[in-house]
């Protein structure tokens, strides 16, 4: 397995698409797959399309970003592209359209895909040499409407995946994801590989529980709102918890946010933010009458050593790693002035990575945020 990561500032799409490739050591027909990453101020559709004339080949998937993530440090304003290069693995991508509304329309174009890179459907063990990439718009809250689809048509519910939520910059909500040249604004892109190579796919949780739990009495999951707690307005409920003034808790939400018990595990969904009546506005959905544990974060530098020691003793020799990070982590990595440490501990376990900020991450069926979701493979 072979990866390289090449990146570019330049302003206009074509430009920044010579740059990249005339970066790349190999010929453009020698990589079965080719990633891109790309801040929001391209023309992403136009991008897309010239990085695939590029890359005719080449199954291309790209997403757009809350910032960019190269061995050279936490960036902005850039396009990232990163290759997979592998004689025994196979790769296939799919777009998945209007997948807030209508996810179930691309069924057979997944089925498809699957088949054609040698996936087995309904089969307990076809994850054991194969994997899916997903990049999935974050407009419309469809992540767990989307991972849903996807699961009840692969049939195996330990099949592994790791996923980003694509990112934007700036105050106009909208987002990107492509596949070979084809952009869509409400649905996802799954890259499918199948691979000999030893892999390795895991979350990284900086936060720790507090022992301070709560009810959800109320909440709207489709919206992801919650307006009661324990019976009681969920943002009162929430700053008592914490033992704080309701002001107070409006400036503590990345510190301490909510953890959903989900299959024996905790993850994490972030606060987005309160309404003038006191409801709590969340990224990722949650339900009536479940409890939810109050975190607390940890110590970020502790918890990468942990991850990057983890992967090492899965993937001795790794070769390719992609990462989808938070763009909460991110901005709290600067204010924590760490972000040159943490890329430090990533250039100290891999040879080369690519990744981005995203606006939450999927590992496996389950849609969380605040944490980082990488995959890695190795010889």
């Amino acid at each position: 397995m072979e990866q390289e990561v090449v990146v570019s500032r330049r302003p206009d799409v074509k430009s920044a698409v010579d740059e990249l490739c005339g970066k790349l050591r190999q010929r453009p027909d020698s990589y079965q797959a080719v990633i891109f990453m790309a801040a929001i101020r391209y023309d992403f559709p136009e991008l897309s399309r010239e990085i695939k004339e590029r890359f005719p080949n080449s199954e291309v998937i790209g997403t757009s970003t809350a910032g960019e993530v190269t061995p050279d440090g936490f960036a902005n304003d850039s396009v990232v592209l990163t290759t997979m290069r592998d004689s025994s693995t196979t790769v296939r991508a799919v777009l998945v359209e209007h997948g807030s509304r209508y996810p179930v329309a691309s069924r057979r174009a997944i089925e498809d895909a699957l088949r054609n890179c040698g996936i087995r459907i309904n089969d307990p063990n076809s994850g054991k040499d194969a994997f899916a990439l997903a990049f999935i718009n974050g407009v419309f809250n469809a992540e767990e409407t989307i991972l849903s689809n996807f699961y009840s048509i692969i049939g195996n519910d330990n099949f592994p995946l790791a996923g980003g939520t694509a990112g934007f910059t700036g105050s106009e909500p909208r987002t990107f994801v492509s596949c070979n040249g084809k952009s869509t604004q409400d649905g996802a892109v799954f890259l499918f590989v199948k691979t000999r190579c030893v892999f390795d796919i895991r979350q990284e949780d900086i936060f720790n529980p507090t022992g301070k739990s709560v009810i959800v009495s109320e909440s709207d999951v489709v919206n992801r709102i919650i307006s009661k707690l324990d019976g009681k307005p969920a943002k009162s409920v929430y700053a008592e918890k914490l033992g704080v003034s309701e002001s107070q808790a409006e400036d503590m939400t990345f510190e301490n946010p909510f953890g959903r018990f989900l299959n024996g595990d905790i993850h994490v969904a972030a606060l987005a933010g309160f309404t003038p009546d006191k409801k709590i506005s969340l990224f990722a959905r949650v339900v009536p009458n479940s409890t939810l544990e109050i975190m607390h974060i940890g110590d970020p530098l502790e918890k990468c050593e942990e991850t990057c020691r983890g992967i090492r003793g899965v993937v001795r020799n790794p070769k390719f790693a992609v990462m989808m990070t938070c763009i909460t982590r991110t901005l709290a990595f600067g204010r924590m002035k760490i972000s040159d440490s943490i890329i430090r501990k990533y250039r100290e376990t891999f040879p080369t990575f690519a990744g981005f900020s995203a606006y939450g991450e999927q590992l496996g069926r389950i849609h969380c945020n605040q944490t980082l979701v990488c995959v890695v493979i190795g010889d």
